[in-house]
């Protein structure tokens, strides 16, 4: 479950006190998205997730930490119109005004995923500036430093989100056909990605979503009985066996699959 307490931090701007949200405890159940953005329950703790002063406007983790930026920078036209970019949501807001902020600092890693957060608050609000605010994020994107190998695998996965959902099939196709991984789940993510491309589809999907593949090998009197088949129906050995292999194949045994197959 997800616990959030309210504090009173004092800004570190304008020295005034306002009570604030903060997530003490949180878990998740089920799949990621493809992009990474956590299920349930941590998915919904968002609002938790930055603070805002509303004395003065500041945005950060934690508004008690300092700003680096200069004092009149949250006057500022462009931080008070959040570029001129009318989000639907006051959440959307927040997390752009935080990556303007980290813009301002030159914080890279915070630029980036205040944007990939962004995203997904204007797609919970069915807000279509969630496609201009991913190609902002592929922006800043290549100059996060990982702090693993497996960050830098995320990332790319997170990159060929944000190219998709952006509506930039074929430059995710050029930049992902030939990639691979030592993880074969991500390398399924990418396959699936590519098919998505290749269908021009946009939409969310979770790692639930990824097809499942199933290796089947064929040897001996099996391979006989099969071909034998597949000559008597007229089809090739692959078709044969696609036929007789359903969602849930990588559960059967191949003496059930044979009796489907005949019955």
């Amino acid at each position: 479950m997800t616990t959030v307490r309210n504090f009173d931090k004092k800004c570190a701007v304008c020295t005034k006190t306002s009570p604030q949200n903060v997530v003490t405890s949180t878990s998740t159940f089920g799949y990621p998205d493809l992009d990474l953005r956590p299920s349930e329950m941590r998915r919904s703790s968002m609002f938790a997730w930055l603070q805002e002063c509303p004395h003065c406007g500041y945005v950060a983790g934690d508004i008690e930490d300092e700003l680096c930026a200069a004092d009149d920078f949250l006057k500022g036209d462009e931080y008070l119109t959040c570029r001129g970019y009318g989000f639907k949501s006051d959440l959307s807001k927040r997390f752009f005004r935080r990556f303007l902020i980290s813009e301002a600092e030159n914080d890279f890693r915070s630029q980036f995923f205040s944007l990939l957060h962004c995203a997904w608050a204007c797609d919970d609000a069915q807000d279509g500036l969630a496609v201009d605010v991913r190609k902002l994020a592929l922006k800043s994107i290549d100059c996060v430093d990982a702090e693993s190998g497996e960050e830098e695998d995320n990332l790319k996965l997170i990159r060929a989100d944000l190219l998709r959902r952006s509506l930039q099939f074929d430059e995710l196709i050029g930049e992902f056909k030939d990639v691979s991984f030592e993880d074969e789940l991500k390398n399924d993510v990418i396959a699936f990605q590519l098919e998505l491309a290749v269908k021009k589809d946009s939409a969310c999907y979770t790692m639930e979503d990824i097809p499942k593949q199933v290796t089947v090998t064929l040897t001996g009197e099996l391979h006989k009985k099969l071909n034998l088949i597949g000559e008597i129906k007229g089809l090739s050995l692959v078709e044969v066996v696609e036929s007789m292999i359903s969602e849930k194949a990588d559960e059967t045994d191949t003496a059930e699959l044979m009796n489907n197959l005949f019955g």
